[in-house]
């Protein structure tokens, strides 16, 4: 009898956790740049508008990891 594999539902947390966390690397980092950018030094103010693009790209990231845990998963409807 075959047993169920949990690598995938680890796979799911993994990609639920990058997600949550690069839009809060984007939240803090805009808000950083741009709203509160008087608050900060020109160092800080960069590094914030690098981290920008960055946080965007681990939640992508993070988008196509969920995605392929659903479709291990057997959940094809996910989106």
């Amino acid at each position: 009898m075959l047993t169920p594999n949990p690598a995938p539902h680890r796979v799911l947390t993994t990609g639920r956790t990058m997600m949550a966390l690069a839009a809060l690397g984007m939240v803090v980092s805009t808000l950083v740049a741009y709203p509160l950018a008087e608050r900060f030094s020109l160092g800080v103010q960069i590094a914030g508008h690098l981290a920008l693009p960055v946080s965007a790209a681990f939640f992508k990231l993070g988008y196509v990891v969920r995605l392929a845990a659903h479709h291990a998963l057997g959940n094809l409807q996910a989106g």
